[in-house]
Protein backbone atom coordinates (compact mmCIF):
# COMPACT_ATOMS: atom_id res chain seq x y z
CA UNK A 1 0.00 0.00 0.00
CA UNK A 2 1.41 3.46 -0.83
CA UNK A 3 2.80 5.40 2.12
CA UNK A 4 0.40 8.27 1.40
CA UNK A 5 -2.54 5.89 1.83
CA UNK A 6 -1.21 4.66 5.16
CA UNK A 7 -0.44 8.09 6.58
CA UNK A 8 -3.10 10.15 4.81
CA UNK A 9 -3.02 11.95 1.48
CA UNK A 10 -1.86 15.20 3.08
CA UNK A 11 1.12 13.62 4.83
CA UNK A 12 4.60 14.47 3.57
CA UNK A 13 7.47 12.06 4.13
CA UNK A 14 10.87 13.73 4.01
CA UNK A 15 13.87 11.40 3.71
CA UNK A 16 16.77 11.63 6.12
CA UNK A 17 20.31 11.90 4.78
CA UNK A 18 22.94 9.23 5.37
CA UNK A 19 24.99 6.67 3.42
CA UNK A 20 24.35 3.04 2.52
CA UNK A 21 26.53 2.01 5.48
CA UNK A 22 25.05 4.42 8.05
CA UNK A 23 21.35 3.65 7.68
CA UNK A 24 19.26 3.87 10.88
CA UNK A 25 19.89 0.76 13.00
CA UNK A 26 16.27 0.65 14.22
CA UNK A 27 14.19 1.96 11.29
CA UNK A 28 10.43 2.30 11.36
CA UNK A 29 8.13 0.97 8.67
CA UNK A 30 7.82 3.49 5.83
CA UNK A 31 11.04 5.33 6.72
CA UNK A 32 12.81 7.00 3.78
CA UNK A 33 16.50 7.87 3.58
CA UNK A 34 18.60 9.54 0.93
CA UNK A 35 22.01 7.88 0.50
CA UNK A 36 24.73 10.32 -0.52
CA UNK A 37 27.11 7.58 -1.73
CA UNK A 38 24.57 5.88 -4.03
CA UNK A 39 22.54 9.02 -4.84
CA UNK A 40 19.37 7.00 -4.31
CA UNK A 41 16.38 6.97 -1.98
CA UNK A 42 15.85 3.83 0.10
CA UNK A 43 12.67 2.87 1.93
CA UNK A 44 12.11 0.45 4.83
CA UNK A 45 9.12 -1.87 4.36
CA UNK A 46 9.05 -3.24 7.90
CA UNK A 47 11.58 -6.02 7.35
CA UNK A 48 14.14 -4.80 4.79
CA UNK A 49 15.44 -1.76 2.92
CA UNK A 50 14.77 -1.38 -0.79
CA UNK A 51 15.59 1.27 -3.34
CA UNK A 52 12.84 3.36 -4.90
CA UNK A 53 12.85 4.25 -8.59
CA UNK A 54 15.67 6.60 -9.57
CA UNK A 55 16.97 8.01 -12.83
CA UNK A 56 19.97 6.32 -14.42
CA UNK A 57 21.60 9.70 -15.09
CA UNK A 58 22.85 11.95 -12.31
CA UNK A 59 23.57 15.63 -12.98
CA UNK A 60 27.11 16.33 -11.81
CA UNK A 61 27.61 19.92 -12.94
CA UNK A 62 26.12 22.70 -15.05
CA UNK A 63 28.48 25.34 -16.44
CA UNK A 64 27.35 28.54 -18.17
CA UNK A 65 29.46 29.62 -21.13
CA UNK A 66 30.66 33.23 -20.95
CA UNK A 67 30.81 35.90 -23.65
CA UNK A 68 33.10 35.56 -26.69
CA UNK A 69 35.22 32.83 -25.07
CA UNK A 70 37.72 30.70 -26.97
CA UNK A 71 37.39 27.74 -24.58
CA UNK A 72 35.58 26.56 -21.44
CA UNK A 73 37.17 24.16 -18.95
CA UNK A 74 34.97 22.10 -16.62
CA UNK A 75 36.97 20.98 -13.58
CA UNK A 76 36.02 18.11 -11.27
CA UNK A 77 33.82 16.52 -13.93
CA UNK A 78 35.18 12.97 -13.68
CA UNK A 79 35.89 10.82 -10.63
CA UNK A 80 35.87 7.21 -9.49
CA UNK A 81 32.18 7.51 -8.56
CA UNK A 82 31.04 6.85 -12.14
CA UNK A 83 32.59 4.85 -14.96
CA UNK A 84 30.55 6.42 -17.77
CA UNK A 85 29.50 10.03 -18.42
CA UNK A 86 27.37 12.09 -20.79
CA UNK A 87 28.33 15.65 -21.73
CA UNK A 88 25.75 17.92 -23.40
CA UNK A 89 26.54 21.36 -24.80
CA UNK A 90 23.50 23.38 -25.89
CA UNK A 91 22.14 26.89 -26.33
CA UNK A 92 24.23 29.97 -26.93
CA UNK A 93 25.81 30.97 -30.23
CA UNK A 94 29.16 30.91 -31.99
CA UNK A 95 30.80 33.72 -33.91
CA UNK A 96 30.41 31.62 -37.09
CA UNK A 97 29.74 28.09 -38.32
CA UNK A 98 32.30 26.02 -36.50
CA UNK A 99 33.12 22.61 -35.03
CA UNK A 100 32.71 22.01 -31.30
CA UNK A 101 35.68 20.09 -29.92
CA UNK A 102 36.43 18.30 -26.65
CA UNK A 103 39.82 17.93 -24.95
CA UNK A 104 40.35 15.63 -21.96
CA UNK A 105 42.30 17.26 -19.14
CA UNK A 106 45.56 18.76 -20.39
CA UNK A 107 46.17 15.97 -22.91
CA UNK A 108 46.72 17.35 -26.43
CA UNK A 109 47.98 14.26 -28.28
CA UNK A 110 46.85 10.70 -28.91
CA UNK A 111 43.25 11.30 -30.01
CA UNK A 112 42.05 8.72 -32.54
CA UNK A 113 38.54 8.96 -33.99
CA UNK A 114 36.37 8.80 -37.08
CA UNK A 115 33.36 10.97 -37.84
CA UNK A 116 30.71 11.02 -40.54
CA UNK A 117 28.77 14.19 -41.29
CA UNK A 118 26.44 15.51 -43.95
CA UNK A 119 24.80 18.66 -45.25
CA UNK A 120 21.17 19.75 -45.17
CA UNK A 121 21.31 21.29 -48.64
CA UNK A 122 23.27 18.54 -50.40
CA UNK A 123 23.27 14.75 -50.58
CA UNK A 124 26.90 14.69 -49.52
CA UNK A 125 28.26 12.50 -46.76
CA UNK A 126 31.82 13.00 -45.63
CA UNK A 127 34.05 10.73 -43.57
CA UNK A 128 37.00 12.15 -41.69
CA UNK A 129 39.61 10.57 -39.43
CA UNK A 130 41.57 11.95 -36.52
CA UNK A 131 44.96 10.23 -36.34
CA UNK A 132 46.93 11.16 -33.21
CA UNK A 133 45.06 14.46 -33.00
CA UNK A 134 44.81 17.10 -30.27
CA UNK A 135 41.11 16.62 -29.38
CA UNK A 136 37.79 15.07 -30.41
CA UNK A 137 35.11 16.51 -32.66
CA UNK A 138 32.01 16.71 -30.48
CA UNK A 139 29.36 18.74 -32.32
CA UNK A 140 28.65 21.86 -34.32
CA UNK A 141 27.89 25.50 -33.62
CA UNK A 142 26.66 28.50 -35.59
CA UNK A 143 25.30 31.99 -35.06
CA UNK A 144 22.02 30.25 -34.08
CA UNK A 145 23.10 27.69 -31.49
CA UNK A 146 25.76 25.40 -30.05
CA UNK A 147 24.98 21.69 -29.84
CA UNK A 148 26.86 18.49 -29.13
CA UNK A 149 26.44 15.31 -27.10
CA UNK A 150 29.24 12.94 -26.17
CA UNK A 151 29.31 9.80 -24.05
CA UNK A 152 32.67 9.27 -22.36
CA UNK A 153 33.73 5.90 -20.93
CA UNK A 154 36.44 5.45 -18.32
CA UNK A 155 37.93 8.97 -18.23
CA UNK A 156 39.04 8.63 -14.60
CA UNK A 157 40.46 5.11 -15.00
CA UNK A 158 44.14 4.41 -15.71
CA UNK A 159 43.44 3.21 -19.26
CA UNK A 160 42.31 4.48 -22.65
CA UNK A 161 39.23 6.71 -22.64
CA UNK A 162 36.62 5.91 -25.31
CA UNK A 163 33.95 8.27 -26.67
CA UNK A 164 30.87 8.30 -28.88
CA UNK A 165 28.99 11.44 -29.79
CA UNK A 166 26.72 13.25 -32.19
CA UNK A 167 25.55 16.74 -33.01
CA UNK A 168 23.75 18.98 -35.47
CA UNK A 169 23.33 22.69 -36.15
CA UNK A 170 20.60 24.74 -37.90
CA UNK A 171 22.81 26.30 -40.57
CA UNK A 172 22.84 25.63 -44.33
CA UNK A 173 26.58 25.31 -44.67
CA UNK A 174 29.21 22.61 -44.92
CA UNK A 175 28.29 21.57 -41.38
CA UNK A 176 25.36 19.31 -40.59
CA UNK A 177 24.41 16.21 -38.57
CA UNK A 178 27.36 14.09 -37.47
CA UNK A 179 28.32 10.99 -35.52
CA UNK A 180 31.78 10.39 -34.10
CA UNK A 181 33.57 7.68 -32.14
CA UNK A 182 37.09 7.06 -30.96
CA UNK A 183 39.53 6.88 -28.06
CA UNK A 184 42.29 8.83 -26.32
CA UNK A 185 45.44 6.72 -26.23
CA UNK A 186 46.86 7.14 -22.73
CA UNK A 187 46.40 5.83 -19.20
CA UNK A 188 45.82 9.32 -17.80
CA UNK A 189 43.14 9.56 -15.10
CA UNK A 190 41.27 12.66 -16.25
CA UNK A 191 39.19 14.81 -13.89
CA UNK A 192 38.45 17.74 -16.23
CA UNK A 193 37.70 18.52 -19.86
CA UNK A 194 37.65 21.57 -22.13
CA UNK A 195 35.12 22.56 -24.80
CA UNK A 196 36.51 24.69 -27.60
CA UNK A 197 35.74 25.82 -31.17
CA UNK A 198 38.14 25.54 -34.09
CA UNK A 199 38.96 28.08 -36.81
CA UNK A 200 39.66 30.88 -34.28
CA UNK A 201 35.95 31.28 -33.52
CA UNK A 202 34.35 31.99 -30.13
CA UNK A 203 31.32 30.90 -28.10
CA UNK A 204 28.82 33.11 -26.29
CA UNK A 205 26.23 31.75 -23.89
CA UNK A 206 24.87 28.25 -23.65
CA UNK A 207 25.35 25.56 -21.02
CA UNK A 208 27.65 22.58 -20.55
CA UNK A 209 25.99 19.84 -18.49
CA UNK A 210 27.78 16.75 -17.21
CA UNK A 211 25.88 13.61 -16.17
CA UNK A 212 27.10 10.38 -14.62
CA UNK A 213 25.60 7.03 -15.57
CA UNK A 214 24.75 5.10 -12.41
CA UNK A 215 26.68 1.86 -12.13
Amino acid sequence: MPFSSVLGASSVIRPGVCTSTTRPSVPYEGQLIYETDTDMVAAYNGSAWFYTHSSGLVLISSTTIGSAVSSVTVSGAFSSTYENYRIIVSGGVASGSVNVKLQLGSTTTGYYAFRIYGQYNAATVTGEQTNNGANFYMGFASTNTIFGIMDVSGPNAAKRTTVFGYGAVPALSSLGPQIVGGFEDSATQHTAFTILPDSNQTFTGGTIRVYGYKN
